[in-house]
């Protein structure tokens, strides 16, 4: 009896804990063997939780595969910029050459370069010399990524790579894109300095998130509000302005989100939930960082007083990238799949063991997801007996029969020995 009831406890154990993901993709891994990582792009995360809690990579043997979550900082600290003399900086007709000087033969893993400010995006190849004759690759093409942003008129661009010590190291940006045509190239970075940042791999890249807006005039509050509504689970970090008119104006404005709070055996209620305040100045950058926001739809406030509204031209949203670091195994290939609503967030090991900065990283990448077929898509008729709900219930009611009966025999056994 012990042993039918244990046997049926666990067949209702299995149906209960079993596993619904709503979307898959197949993971293209690199051809090395250990960690990678994967950008988690805005595209990706409209398909998963903000939390990534019902995520999970399986192999091809279906054994479910640790992986952790690393996101980058919004900037890195000036104060940890370490500058080393450019001692040769050419351009040339499809890319830029710059080589800076590692006296003290220094162990270095990224290299900065401070720059004016440009959106323009470009990618590097980075070699090292001891005699400045004979180059060596230390990494291939890579975008520049941005570290630290300075009263948002110069900027650090970073390039990481392994630990090294050379004396020299010659920086190769492919900035011109003219096809040999100056009048179709584009206009080289105006490097200001060079050198590296210590203690950290902070680059604080950020992808584009896209949104829907509208805007709203209230000429008796003497506010406008701008509302951005997003797709799914997505974060922002960054926001940027683009005004038109007036000329000069000067706004306070607040960021909030509007909070669902249910009580019992009451109507749902929103509470406003202030997540910044800021101030639009027409003589600075309208450009700013702000506490991660989690939210569809985002409000922002701006407050005109007597003033005629702002004509915003456009809004910029941006997030911090993040990456899904996974170990890869030779031979194996692996898929992700979420959506489970069911599933709370892993705890791994692997976290104990992931010390590279992921700009370190092999890259792999994700193939186009695909939704997976609900139980309220397969026919009812193609269910095997044992996983519909009349087999479980008949689990459990004689699951509850063998408890009682065990029960009885129990209390009876105890009874003939008084």
């Amino acid at each position: 009896m012990k042993k039918l009831f244990l046997i049926l406890c666990l067949l209702t154990g299995l149906s209960i804990s079993s596993q619904t993901f709503k979307h898959q993709a197949s993971i293209n891994t690199n051809t090395t063997v250990g960690l990678q990582k994967i950008e988690m792009t805005p595209s990706h995360k409209q398909f998963m939780k903000s939390n990534f809690c019902d995520v999970r990579i399986f192999d091809s043997s279906q054994v479910e595969i640790p992986y952790i979550i690393l996101s980058e900082p919004v900037v890195k600290s000036k104060t940890d910029f370490i500058e080393y003399p450019i001692i040769s900086q050419k351009h040339f007709g499809t890319y830029t050459e710059i080589i800076i000087e590692n006296k003290n033969h220094d162990k270095l893993s990224n290299i900065a370069f401070n720059i004016n400010n440009s959106d323009a995006l470009k990618y590097c190849s980075i070699e090292g010399s001891n005699d400045a004759k004979q180059w060596y690759t230390v990494s291939a093409l890579q975008e520049l990524s941005l570290s630290y942003n300075e009263n948002y008129t110069n900027q650090y661009k970073c390039i990481y790579f392994p630990l090294n010590d050379y004396a020299y190291f010659k920086l190769l940006i492919d900035d011109w894109k003219g096809f040999g045509i100056d009048w179709l190239s584009e206009a080289p970075f105006k490097v200001n300095s060079a050198g590296y940042f210590k203690n950290s791999f902070i680059s604080g890249k950020l992808n584009s998130v896209s949104f829907l807006q509208s805007i709203t005039t209230d000429s008796k509050a003497k506010t406008t509000t701008v509302k951005l509504t997003f797709n799914n689970n997505q974060s922002i970090n960054h926001i940027e302005f683009s005004v038109s008119n007036p000329r000069l104006f000067l706004r306070e404005a607040v960021i909030y989100t509007l909070d669902e709070v249910k009580e019992k055996n009451k109507p749902s209620r929103f509470v406003r939930n202030t997540n910044c305040t800021f101030e639009l100045n027409s003589e600075k950058p309208l450009i700013f960082d702000i506490p991660e926001v989690l939210s569809r739809e985002v409000f922002i406030e701006i407050v005109n007083n007597d003033n005629q509204a702002l004509q915003i031209d456009s809004i910029k949203c941006k997030q911090l990238a993040s990456y899904l670091v996974f170990d890869v195994a030779k031979n194996k290939s692996y898929t992700l799949k979420c959506g489970d609503e069911k599933l709370n967030r892993p705890t791994y090991d692997l976290i104990n063991f992931v010390k590279e900065s992921p700009q370190l990283l092999p890259a792999a990448t994700l193939s186009e997801f695909k939704e997976l077929a609900t139980d309220a898509a397969v026919a009812a008729p193609e269910k095997k007996f044992y996983e519909t709900k009349l087999f479980l219930w008949i689990c459990v009611i004689i699951g509850a029969l063998a408890i009682a009966l065990f029960s009885y025999k129990l209390m009876k056994d105890m009874k003939g020995n008084e």
